[in-house]
């Protein structure tokens, strides 16, 4: 079990300027009905993501993405949240058991936000390289959904 301790190795950090607002940004990752849509690491995955999650601090979440490799599934604990700006969670899945991700939502303008993802506690560099390859992979999913929720903004506003 893993006391929080350093590890020595770098955490993952991917700061992305991402085409929406913070809100839509925020409701990307705790709906699991959106979660679903791109939380997986690969452009061509078997199926969307089966998600399921407590959102609330101390609550629970289980993602199964289905690769083309297999199903691989992920687990953790919220352990922060502040609506809109802030999310944190323990993670684990095959490879790694109890590292941390947190996620920082800045508005920068209307439908501009950057999003700045640190994954830590990670237990070696082969770890951290897969990591980051994931979660690289994952923003590229959101991007396209983060456009769509934009435009239903935009329609729903002009009706």
């Amino acid at each position: 079990m893993q006391t929080g301790m350093p590890t020595g190795i770098l955490p993952v950090v991917i700061k992305r300027i991402l085409p929406c607002t913070k809100r839509q940004l925020f409701e990307a990752w705790s709906k699991p009905a959106l979660m679903m849509r791109w939380l997986f690491a690969s452009q061509q995955p078997k199926a969307p993501s089966t998600v399921n999650n407590s959102f609330t601090v101390g609550g629970a979440f289980e993602v199964v993405m289905h690769l083309q490799t297999g199903d691989y599934r992920h687990y953790g604990e919220y352990q922060a949240i502040e609506r809109y700006s802030h999310i944190a969670f323990s993670w684990s899945s095959h490879i790694v058991q109890n590292s941390l991700v947190a996620l920082d939502f800045k508005e920068l303008s209307p439908n501009r936000t950057l999003l700045t993802l640190t994954h830590s506690q990670l237990p070696d560099e082969a770890v951290r390289g897969k990591h980051t390859e994931g979660w690289t992979r994952c923003l590229q999913n959101l991007e396209p959904l983060l456009l769509w929720l934009v435009e239903q903004a935009k329609d729903n506003s002009e009706l």
